[in-house]
């Protein structure tokens, strides 16, 4: 009887662990947009790259290759951007990409800010930012979502859009990806009941 209570206790402790390590827990949907403030954004807007072409800073969140902050050229599009961090994984959700722009970033005036250095190792010299006695609009976020299956399939150019200084572009994850999360994690519970039920029927 004890070498049976020891072997239901260990397999529960394992299924428990399996459980607490397994990416279905996680949190599947990037970011609450509410905390996205202008107080929270770094001052400078444009900088001046290492061969003189002017920069902007902007963000890429989810299902990408390599998410992060990137300091693009200032014609850059969704499009170059996504590029730029390697592609959209296979599970992301390519017909509503989120733009998170930064409206009272850019309605505040200019000031020097010398240099500066992005997540991607690019070094540049800031030439502008917000200034600290400036009010701040109230409307200062903005969210557009962008069909970017329908630009591939019709080639759009205008559905596409030009990138601005402070944007933050976030992939979610696909329907399918989610389900295939939850399949996996009731996958998990079905083995972790075989399991409970051959135990039980050996202690009889």
């Amino acid at each position: 009887m004890k070498q049976y209570s020891f072997v239901y206790y260990q397999v529960v402790f394992t299924f428990i662990i399996s459980l607490l390590s397994s990416p279905v827990i996680a949190q599947n949907k990037i970011g609450d947009t509410d905390t996205f403030s202008p107080t929270k954004q770094k001052a400078s807007l444009y900088y001046l790259g290492e061969r003189n072409e002017l920069l902007i800073k902007v963000n890429i969140w989810g299902f990408v290759q390599k998410p992060g902050q990137y300091l693009v050229p200032t014609d850059t599009d969704l499009i170059s951007l996504i590029s730029y961090a390697g592609g959209p994984l296979e599970e992301a959700k390519l017909k509503k990409v989120k733009l998170i722009r930064n409206e009272a970033l850019l309605a505040s005036n200019l000031v020097n800010q010398g240099t500066h250095l992005a997540m991607n190792g690019t070094t540049a010299m800031a030439l502008g930012g917000i200034k600290n006695d400036q009010p701040t609009p109230k409307n200062y976020k903005k969210v557009i979502t962008i069909d970017v299956n329908k630009f591939l399939q019709s080639g759009n150019e205008s559905l596409i859009p030009e990138l601005k200084p402070g944007d933050t572009i976030v992939l979610e994850g696909s329907t399918f990806h989610l389900f295939s999360r939850v399949f996996e994690f009731a996958s998990k519970l079905a083995v972790f009941a075989q399991i409970y039920f051959w135990v039980e029927a050996a202690k009889k």
